[in-house]
């Protein structure tokens, strides 16, 4: 009985850890644990980096893109990822500000946008998600969240490799406060 309680909680443990437990709505909020941006002033403008850590590039057969949408009620999940996955560079933080952007246009440039390396740690508050997508560029694991308004916090290391934004907010050193555009 004992050894099948520990095999219980190892799978248990091994989906939560994946994500492959969470539930769409409970990705929206809070994905889960995997491995993501950056700032600026509150007009709908990209933010600028404030300094890297680490490696910025990684080895060409390392830079493929994958999306996997768990959230859309944008209805533009597709062009979302088909528009990161179109991304060739083997530059971590050009990566980054180039899905920033283009999330934000394939989303019809009317919302926030967040993209978080989620090996770092964070705390969000996020009003209005609209997408959410696990988006993996070589090994590192980001999430992409697409929404109206609310706060992040970065409690990790700042850089364009780590994390990006656009919309409308107004940025305090790691914590980002969204508006909504209309």
């Amino acid at each position: 009985m004992r050894r099948s309680t520990t095999l219980a909680t190892i799978a248990l443990t091994a989906l939560t850890l994946t994500g492959a437990a969470a539930l769409p709505a409970q990705a929206a909020e809070r994905p889960a644990p995997t491995p993501a941006a950056l700032s600026a002033p509150a007009s709908p403008a990209a933010s600028s980096p404030t300094g890297s850590s680490g490696p910025e590039a990684v080895a060409a057969a390392d830079k493929s893109v994958s999306v996997s949408v768990s959230m859309d009620q944008l209805g533009h999940g597709k062009a979302i990822a088909d528009a990161l996955r179109s991304i060739k560079t083997d530059n971590r933080g050009t990566f980054v500000q180039e899905a920033v952007d283009k999330a934000f246009k394939a989303a019809g440039s009317r919302h926030n946008v967040m993209l978080f390396n989620l090996s770092q740690n964070y705390h969000d508050q996020f009003q209005g998600t609209r997408v959410y997508a696990n988006v993996q560029w070589g090994n590192i694991h980001y999430g992409l969240w697409i929404f109206e308004s609310g706060q992040f916090t970065n409690q990790g290391d700042g850089g364009w490799i780590n994390w990006g934004f656009v919309g409308w907010y107004e940025r305090n050193g790691g914590h980002v406060k969204f508006n909504r555009s209309w």
